[in-house]
């Protein structure tokens, strides 16, 4: 595959040290730039559990419009001050996700992927595969978008590490059964039209006995229960005048451009503030085509077809606490987010035989 711009990249890979960022972004947040959307509501949804979308699009319109703006905007790019694609780059990445996100060293029980097939599902810059493949895992990562699979392997070809990149969609791995020990996905799966057919796929490549670590968005979160569905439905109404962008961005410190961009949504688009629309464009920037959240409830029900369910909530944005959040210290951070954390994790076992499950 050609390395282009900046040295490595393609033209598209390249554009994505430009500051993008949103009104409302969380966690690790993804570059974003205006797009409108749209919505999908999968004939595998469960009816009263998963979010329904406007049947406005089909499905492979819809999953081309998130590979576009993925392509677009890879994941956590804006955190380098450094060309994309140079070691000093992947440092910065590194340095930020895991002092922001701290606990997912912990949480995706790197160190004891040694000797396992490992399959990472939406790998982006490849900084959580770069551990696996420090702790001696055989690595595969697979991601949508040509711009995260290039970035990845630059990554693995600069700090000497094994493993194995592919383009491919994770509602159909191009996997035969039972090839993988691990298989591991951060913030990815409810990004996709299908995701029950996602979380299929992995079950089916799977052994038996192998374990799925997969990280979604939790409806029952303080960022989605407080911030987004109450505090950000109120602050967006500021975005109608200008005076409105300046004072959020003083209070929030969100760029004035990504603001303005909510802004233009809001005044032209009129679902801008359905529910859905809201939590699509309110969690990795204004153009975000697709975005799910998920309550135990329905991950559990995501994850039936396993032999064993554990959920864990993790990450609680203190940037969106006001005035508290910065004084909070780890231990007490730690609790609050066992319950009203943004990242709901779950560890799900394939059963040894298909008795078993």
């Amino acid at each position: 595959m050609s390395l282009v711009g900046f040295g490595y990249l393609t033209p598209t890979a390249s554009l994505i040290l430009a500051p993008h960022g949103g009104f409302a972004q969380q966690g690790w947040p993804c570059g974003a730039r205006q797009e409108s959307a749209s919505a999908f509501c999968s004939p595998t949804a469960l009816t009263g559990i998963l979010p329904c979308f406007g049947m406005s699009e089909n499905r492979s319109t819809l999953k081309e419009r998130v590979r576009a703006f993925w392509q677009e905007n890879p994941c956590g790019t804006k955190f380098a001050d450094a060309p994309p694609g140079s070691r000093r780059f992947y440092e910065l990445v590194e340095e930020h996700r895991y002092k922001k996100e701290w606990h997912i060293p912990e949480a995706a029980q790197f160190a004891r992927a040694k000797d396992l097939a490992v399959l990472e599902v939406g790998c982006g810059l490849g900084t959580d595969g770069a551990q696996f493949a420090k702790a001696g895992a055989k690595y595969t990562g697979i991601d949508l978008t040509d711009a995260a699979v290039e970035l990845a392997k630059r990554r693995f070809e600069l700090f000497d590490l094994p493993g194995t990149f592919r383009v491919a969609d994770a509602e159909r791995l191009d996997f035969p059964d039972s090839s993988f020990d691990l298989v591991y996905s951060h913030g990815v799966l409810h990004h996709t039209p299908d995701t029950a057919a996602a979380i299929h796929e992995i079950h089916r490549v799977l052994r038996p006995g192998g374990k799925a670590l997969v990280m979604l968005y939790h409806r029952d979160s303080y960022n989605y229960r407080v911030n987004i569905s109450m505090l950000r439905r109120t602050g967006v109404q500021l975005l109608r005048w200008n005076t409105g962008v300046k004072l959020v961005h003083l209070l929030t410190g969100e760029p004035e451009d990504s603001l303005r961009d909510h802004a233009r949504q809001l005044e032209t688009q009129s679902e801008y503030l359905n529910s859905e629309e809201f939590l699509s464009r309110n969690t990795d920037g204004a153009g975000n085509p697709l975005a799910r959240v998920y309550s135990r409830r329905e991950a559990r029900e995501l994850f039936k077809d396993f032999a064993h369910v554990e959920l864990r909530t993790y990450f609680l944005n203190k940037r969106w606490l006001p005035v508290l959040g910065p004084l909070l210290p780890r231990w007490l951070e730690s609790q609050l987010a066992s319950r009203w954390g943004w990242h709901l994790w779950t560890y799900a076992t394939k059963g040894a035989t298909k008795g078993a499950e």
